[in-house]
């Protein structure tokens, strides 16, 4: 088997925590790694390592099939293994041009049909699969994500205090994390934060900026919001924890996601956490979190009233989070994937 991984990214935490977990199991495989790459690349030249290196590199290690984590697969000779994250380009292939809409059009769906089987990481990716692109069911099976142990419940106080004066926050406050970027819904959360119920109660945004970010600074400006958000661009894995231990509750309003990793960090701390109804998150959440409609500001609203006023509620939601977190590890991840591994190479 073989795993390809360049420096951390997104996709790559998600390729070191499954490869180590699955060096972990107490298996009678041998997991080879393919890392020749040391760093994050670009669509084109990414594309050509999927398709020309990747290939020349795994046949010159014999592998008996090969474990492709994210990105596409390219033609093998032996069978293939491929995660699905998400399709979200071959759904709305609108929000793409150029060599990301090839890829979203041409390259992942040839890479998903090529594979034996694809691990998707939610239901609703693999009802998306299923509805765009047609792939049988018995192909596809559900493996849910983790997140590091390093998401926890923090008693210090004092470390938490000091992550947050570092960073200019000041509690209480609304958290949200996601890249600025359409998808992730922020202009209507935007919108709902600044006719709630909020008083001194500040929200804070952690992430970078992706494309077409400029309406959530519109936003911002039109509801006169500049002394009640922060945008936190890059923070510490420390200073992320510290928030999450720390905020009022937290809310992801997104519009599509393919699993969600940033409630599950949430409530892995023991946040309370309120999601979009619609797409993976109501899998990840389950019954520890409060649903909104993502496209109706008055619904988004309504939810940040509910946990804004009733202490009660965030503090039964705290226990939830952290028992429905308890559901999730990259052990129980590793074994499902390895199941698949193992029923392919019979």
């Amino acid at each position: 088997m073989a795993a390809t991984a360049g420096q951390k990214s997104g996709l790559g935490f998600y390729v070191e925590n499954v490869v180590q977990a699955l060096d972990d199991l107490d298996t009678e495989h041998k997991m080879i790694r393919i890392n020749k790459v040391r760093k994050n690349l670009r669509t084109p030249s990414r594309m050509l390592w999927d398709q020309v290196r990747l290939p020349v590199n795994a046949m010159a290690q014999k592998l008996d099939m090969l474990f492709v984590p994210a990105f596409s697969a390219p033609r093998f000779r032996k069978p293939i293994v491929m995660t699905a994250h998400d399709i979200f380009g071959v759904a709305q292939p609108d929000k793409f041009s150029g060599l990301a809409k090839r890829y979203w059009s041409k390259t992942l769906p040839q890479s998903m049909y090529r594979a034996e089987r694809l691990l998707c990481i939610s239901e609703y990716t693999k009802q998306e699969i299923m509805t765009h692109l047609n792939i049988d069911e018995t192909k596809l099976t559900v493996v849910p994500l983790a997140v590091s142990d390093q998401f926890r419940l923090v008693e210090d106080a004092g470390a938490i205090g000091k992550h947050l004066r570092d960073m200019k926050v000041e509690v209480p406050f609304i958290l949200s994390v996601g890249t600025l970027e359409p998808r992730k819904n922020f202009e209507r959360l935007l919108e709902a934060y600044a006719f709630s119920q909020r008083q001194n109660i500040k929200l804070v945004l952690v992430g970078k900026k992706g494309w077409d970010y400029h309406g959530i600074f519109e936003t911002i400006r039109k509801y006169h919001l500049q002394n009640a958000v922060i945008l936190l661009d890059y923070i510490s894995d420390e200073q992320l924890v510290a928030l999450y231990n720390a905020c009022l509750f937290f809310v992801m309003p997104s519009l599509y996601e393919g699993f969600g990793l940033p409630p599950l960090e949430a409530m892995q701390c023991g946040a309370p956490v309120a999601v979009s109804q619609n797409t993976s998150l109501t899998e990840v959440v389950g019954d520890a979190g409060v649903l909104f409609d993502p496209y109706d500001v008055t619904s988004i609203r309504a939810r940040l009233d509910l946990l804004l006023t009733d202490e009660v509620m965030r503090i039964e939601m705290q226990r939830k989070s952290v028992k429905r977190a308890e559901q999730f590890s990259w052990k129980a991840t590793a074994r499902k994937t390895m199941d698949v591994f193992e029923s392919v190479m019979k």
